[in-house]
């Protein structure tokens, strides 16, 4: 009988202390099956998956910028915005929120509030590419060519060897109507990029 009750407690032990079955590792899963259900494209399952992270979890800023960034692959921007609006609630300073919301902005053509929410990041973060390229493809948006070519100068200057940076920097010398100086930037974008299709079509015109 006494062996029989050891045996029962070193199972008892053996469960309990089992990382496997842990809330740290039952959290993990949820993580992990959400990450996989995007990469199959499976959006909603991977919103599903994040489902039992309760809003006072030490995760859940992570779980409501992932919930936004979900619901922008889903092409459901209005959901995003709801989600990246109560990221930056919880979080002012955070610039995952501020240039996670530009993405479903951008998607709505929402070209001054992306500025905006651009500026924002940048003012906390002045040298962020992200945030530069997001106030470029704003202004882009609304057509503002010269403080879009402002912009994009100062990304070649801080990334030299980017050429989406460039990329930006040709399209607007280009609405500007300063030919030799977008051929210069769309060669930029082909040294860096060899066969872009973009800078080969201006080039060659």
């Amino acid at each position: 009988m006494k062996l029989i009750h050891y045996v029962q407690i070193l199972i008892i032990i053996l469960f309990t202390s089992n990382p496997y079955t842990s809330p740290l590792f039952a959290q993990e899963s949820h993580w992990q099956s959400s990450y996989r259900f995007e990469a199959l494209g499976q959006y909603d399952k991977a919103l599903q998956a994040l489902d039992s992270i309760k809003a006072n979890d030490p995760a859940a800023e992570l779980k409501v910028l992932r919930r936004g960034w979900l619901y922008y692959l889903m092409g459901n921007y209005h959901e995003s915005i709801r989600e990246y609006r109560y990221a930056k609630e919880r979080n002012a300073n955070s610039l995952d929120a501020l240039l996670g919301i530009t993405l479903p902005l951008l998607a709505q053509k929402r070209w001054r509030e992306a500025e905006q929410n651009s500026r924002h990041a940048l003012a906390l973060a002045p040298n962020n590419f992200i945030g530069l390229l997001r106030l470029t493809m704003a202004l882009e948006g609304h057509q503002d060519w010269r403080r879009m070519q402002k912009t994009a100068v100062r990304m070649v200057a801080l990334y030299p060897s980017n050429y989406t940076a460039y990329l930006y920097l040709a399209r607007a010398y280009a609405k500007l109507n300063q030919r030799s100086d977008a051929v210069a930037a769309y060669t930029a974008v082909l040294m860096r990029y060899p066969g872009h299709k973009e800078a080969k079509a201006y080039i060659s015109q």
